[in-house]
């Protein structure tokens, strides 16, 4: 993946937002998803403009704006909102050899890969996913 952001963080953020959207009807303001969440309202628009660009949430602009959802929340997999947050999965340097004289070239390499495996194995796990799943009935809650 190529211009991934800097944290997992970021991933979090954008499902909740999106548990937010899922449970308001209409359009929601992002100072309205920003006070449910306790974000600064200007760090989440970054977050929902990656979203809008992804064409899981819609934006209307203007005094009446807002966002809303494209999609039905069952219609969204976790894996295509970590695609559109591009969120670096594992810390910088995670499985990364920098001695050379530590390993073999082919142990590097293997090391690599299974970095990269370990990342698909994850995306796998998120499709299975979607934004319904993290959804709770107002009837269970007390």
């Amino acid at each position: 993946m190529t211009d991934k952001v800097l944290s997992t963080r970021w991933f979090g953020m954008a499902l909740q937002s999106l548990i937010v959207l899922a449970e308001n009807e209409g359009l929601c303001p992002s100072g309205k998803i920003a006070e449910k969440l306790d974000y600064k309202s200007a760090f989440l628009r970054k977050i929902l403009t990656h979203l809008v660009k992804a064409g899981l949430i819609q934006a209307k602009e203007g005094r009446d704006g807002g966002y809303s959802l494209m999609k039905e929340p069952a219609d969204i997999t976790l894996a295509e909102v970590y695609d559109a947050m591009k969120a670096e999965l594992f810390p910088k340097g995670f499985l990364d050899v920098s001695s050379k004289e530590c390993f073999a070239p082919s142990t590097r390499v293997a090391l690599f890969e299974l970095r990269d495996e370990m990342e698909s194995w994850i995306v796998q796990g998120l499709e299975q996913k979607t934004i319904a799943d993290l959804l709770v009935e107002k009837t269970t809650l007390k």
